[in-house]
Parts: C-alpha cells; structure tokens; sequence
C-alpha cells in the first residue's frame, strides 16, 4: 500500500528550484521527488562503508602521496 509524505514550510527558493528541476527533467514535482528519494535510498550508507573500509587492506605506496603530488605538479 502506497503511504504519503507531507514537507512543510519549505522556502519559497528551494521550492521553485525544485519546480524547475522538476519540469527540466519533464516531471512532476511529486515523480521528482520520488526519484531523488529513491536515489537517496539506493546509496549504501556511512556506515556501511566505514564497515567495508575497515575490512580492506591497507595499499603499501611506493613513495609518500605528497611526493607523488610534487612529481606530477613538476612534470607541469
């Protein structure tokens, strides 16, 4: 069953920005955002990838990054 969500008191700014975004993309605003909330709910969250970050090993580097940034800046 499909529920609703009410926002209120959203500035007048963010509120045309999202009526343009919308009709740009050929939307309503209520499909738009939907779909930014869909596309919100898709991404993996923080914690989850500070958990697969830590189950990673650590990359041993040749040279330190800063000398790895002073290099390519030279070869400028």
């Amino acid at each position: 069953m499909n529920k609703h969500i009410q926002i209120r008191e959203i500035p007048e700014s963010v509120h045309r920005a999202l009526k343009a975004r919308a009709a740009e993309e050929g939307l309503s605003m209520s499909d738009y955002l939907k779909r930014l909330i869909e596309s919100d709910l898709r991404r993996p969250r923080w914690g989850e990838i500070r958990a697969t970050m830590g189950t990673l090993t650590p990359i041993e580097l040749p040279e330190t990054t800063a000398a790895m940034i002073r290099r390519e800046r030279d070869r400028r």
